[in-house]
């Protein structure tokens, strides 16, 4: 189960506000690759390799390159890479500026500007995926996944404080139904089993007394 991170948690991962990664997810600039939202209430999730190539939009930033140069560099690597997300294609690509324009490494040291295809020289700069992994691992892991029992659908949340190693897994709706494991797999998997364990029990609309009974596997 891939992670997946929330607007202000990618937000604050990147250093960027809240309102411009929003910005850019609606003006096409870098959309989520794991959910983009669907209306009221909803909310986008983004991928690591959204947060690699956000992270490089930021760095192009900081160097003073225009949006214009960045929009139309993301257009040139939609052209050519179309069988991947735009995020992927920035992740696993070295991209350089001058402050005016957006390179694109080509070999160890030749790289090519990705609007024009002029060719110049210059060293490749940057180490975002490792950057981004160490950004992640400053934060609390989550996890959020919906489950399907008859017609009845429950909202499984997952967590990971930092320095642990176990995964513990709650149901929104049924918070005495736990799952814990090493892996966030095995974690889900657990509760899954302790809500059908609490429904066959109580019945599918259990509440009061019998919400507060707690069915934890491990």
């Amino acid at each position: 189960m891939a992670n997946q991170f929330s607007t202000a948690t990618v937000a604050e991962l990147t250093g960027a506000s809240v309102r411009k990664v929003d910005y850019w997810a609606r003006t096409g600039l870098l959309m989520p690759s794991g959910r983009e939202a669907s209306g009221k209430g909803s909310q986008r999730k983004y991928t690591f390799q959204d947060l690699v190539a956000l992270l490089a939009i930021c760095k192009l930033r900081e160097c003073s390159c225009p949006l214009q140069k960045i929009r139309a560099a993301v257009g040139h690597l939609r052209t050519h890479y179309p069988d991947l997300p735009t995020s992927a294609s920035l992740s696993r690509l070295t991209l350089l500026t001058d402050g005016k324009s957006v390179y694109m490494l080509t070999d160890g040291q030749q790289i090519m500007e990705i609007v024009s295809c002029q060719l110049c020289w210059s060293v490749p700069l940057g180490k975002l995926i490792i950057e981004t992994n160490e950004r992640i691992e400053t934060l609390p892991q989550q996890w959020s996944e919906e489950f399907l029992l008859g017609r009845r659908t429950f909202h499984l949340i997952g967590t990971r404080p930092k320095d642990q190693t176990e995964v513990v897994v709650r149901c929104r709706e049924l918070p005495g139904a736990i799952g814990r494991a090493e892996t966030s797999e095995a974690a889900f998997s657990f509760a899954k089993q302790a809500v059908e364990s609490f429904v066959t029990c109580f019945g599918p609309k259990g509440r009061g007394e019998r919400a507060l009974a707690q069915v934890e596997i491990r």
